[in-house]
């Protein structure tokens, strides 16, 4: 899939090409029937915040139908280029779920390319559903990715959200809540649990772009650390991708300090949420060194957070085996089905 290709982002730091984009996941076969699995169910709902109708793939736990149980909700998040079936497909979410016999709803939404922010930039529904205008990739199903508004993280946190609670036996509460993601998701996740500690309680980020900000040194060496300062122009090296980036956050920089997740660590609220933090140390993006850079800035205020740094890209190979991770960290943060 193409989800790896957001983060050329953090190539503009050195200069380096950003690697060719991942090859699309192949398709697992369906969850089995077996009353000791979960089931994986796909639906639709209308978003306000983007003005269309969005699709989800959500895995309900085993006993699910009969148990009459509530329980937490765990968003995970896909990347650039991906959509809401890529947990499944490519990590085996349900999998990894049955395996841990996780009392856990997981919600995996379509978020598009959009970041997971809420984005200044105008958008035109009918230009893009007549050619793609828009669309960072204008080869996509064009009714299933064109948006009248770019406000994916309200999209989240208030349309998701409002939706599955209303939808499914959840624990509506901060302590029934938690989200994770990789790649574009993994950003998605910090800053959405960050900037929204009422609302979850843990947030997990596989190979995210953990510092929106950081330009270096590669390899990372903390004190030495530089920061982007000239948004207008940030990522100019890599062409579209630095434009796609500059357009969903735009110019201001306090735009981009409010989705940075090492500025929003200096404010946070210890274990509000609690954090989880990992990626490759082959990651072809650099990401790792955003990690490592977080990891810090976290250690410093002496915030508790689960941090792994270990072999392995920026693909499937690495997220499918560290999944049950963060599956199993997000149980331990947050409530027990009641």
């Amino acid at each position: 899939m193409r989800a790896a290709v957001l983060l050329a982002i953090v190539a503009c730091s050195n200069g380096s090409s950003p690697p060719a984009p991942a090859i699309k996941p192949p398709v697992l076969a369906p969850t089995t029937t077996a009353t000791t699995r979960g089931s994986v169910v796909k639906a639709r709902f209308d978003s306000a915040a983007l003005g269309v109708t969005k699709h989800v793939v959500v895995y309900l736990p085993a006993g699910y139908e009969t148990s009459g149980k509530r329980y937490p909700a765990f968003y995970y998040l896909h990347g650039l280029g991906g959509d809401e079936t890529n947990w499944v497909e490519g990590g085996n979410l349900d999998g990894a779920a049955d395996a841990l016999a996780l009392e856990a709803i997981v919600v995996m939404p379509d978020g598009d390319d959009g970041f997971y922010a809420d984005s200044p930039k105008q958008v035109d529904y009918d230009a893009c559903m007549k050619d793609g205008t828009g669309l960072f990739f204008p080869e996509r199903p064009r009714k299933a990715t064109c948006i009248r508004a770019s406000k994916y993280e309200t999209y989240i946190t208030k349309d998701l959200v409002g939706w599955v609670d209303a939808t499914y036996r959840t624990l509506p509460t901060r302590e029934g809540r938690a989200i994770a993601g990789l790649s574009m998701g993994g950003f998605g996740a910090l800053v959405i649990g960050m900037r929204h500690p009422d609302m979850f309680a843990a947030a997990a980020s596989h190979s995210g772009v953990d510092a929106l900000l950081y330009e270096g040194p590669f390899p990372y060496a903390k004190g030495k650390v530089q920061l982007a300062t000239d948004i207008k122009n940030w990522g100019g090296r890599l062409g579209p991708f630095g434009g796609w980036i500059r357009g969903i956050f735009g110019t201001d920089i306090a735009t981009w300090k409010a989705y940075d997740p090492p500025t929003l660590a200096l404010t946070v609220e210890p274990g509000k949420p609690a954090l989880y933090l990992d990626c490759g140390t082959e990651d072809g993006f650099m990401l790792h060194h955003h990690a490592a850079y977080l990891h810090d800035v976290l250690a410093d205020r002496g915030i508790d957070h689960e941090f792994f740094l270990g072999p392995g890209g920026h693909d499937f190979a690495f997220w499918k085996a560290r999944l049950p991770k963060s599956l199993a960290f997000l149980r331990a943060k947050t409530a027990k089905p009641q």
